[in-house]
């Protein structure tokens, strides 16, 4: 499928998606590598919640005042401890927040000049921006092994880690809606191998 983001130019979204310690953003470190710009949709995300962003007031407004700290920004953490264990509160965030990270991500697809693009979104498919891509690629995982890099790298709880998995939707599915999946249980070295050897691959069968 092809979508032409900017007058007279043919632009490829390669949409790559995973869930938590699944190694997506190893992934997008590779598509770099091969030159393909990233946009990134949880950094869109994040600065949409910078105190007097876009998103800011009515996030607050959804999930109450105690989640702004002295200094004026969100507590992230308290954001996700509150979101992941109520799906209606996850659900008014998404709707909040996933209009924003769409256009931001059109609009800064079209002020790029590249042939391909690549769009890192952990919800790819639960969002529907799946749908503005050429092909995606979700990068799977056994759970325990996801659960114990999550833990190692951001020093939380597991049964934390193990919530935000159940709010998504689960490798099986990814799976089926993608049109590229890679797996990452090994070593990052045979990861990165791997990978390089795939997006070669998605390149020849883009043009």
């Amino acid at each position: 499928m092809r979508r032409k983001l900017v007058r007279d130019k043919v632009t490829y979204i390669i949409g790559i998606t995973g869930g938590i310690g699944s190694g997506k953003s190893t992934l997008a470190q590779c598509f770099k590598a091969h030159g393909v710009p990233v946009l990134n949709a949880d950094a869109i995300s994040r600065s949409a919640l910078l105190p007097g962003a876009a998103c800011f007031a009515d996030v607050v407004s959804l999930l109450g005042d105690d989640i702004v700290l002295p200094d004026g920004s969100v507590d992230r953490a308290l954001i996700a401890s509150r979101v992941f264990s109520d799906p209606a509160l996850l659900e008014g965030l998404n709707g909040i927040v996933h209009p924003y990270v769409r256009e931001e991500l059109l609009k800064n697809s079209e002020r790029t000049d590249s042939p391909l693009i690549v769009w890192d979104v952990p919800l790819l498919f639960e969002s529907g921006l799946d749908a503005f891509c050429a092909c995606t690629v979700s990068v799977l995982c056994d759970e325990e092994i996801r659960v114990a890099r999550a833990v190692l790298r951001d020093g939380t709880d597991g049964e934390k880690v193990r919530a935000r998995i159940r709010a998504q939707i689960t490798d099986v599915e990814r799976e089926q809606r993608s049109t590229y999946t890679i797996r990452n249980e090994g070593t990052v070295e045979a990861f990165i191998k791997e990978a390089d050897a795939l997006i070669e691959r998605i390149r020849e069968e883009l043009q």
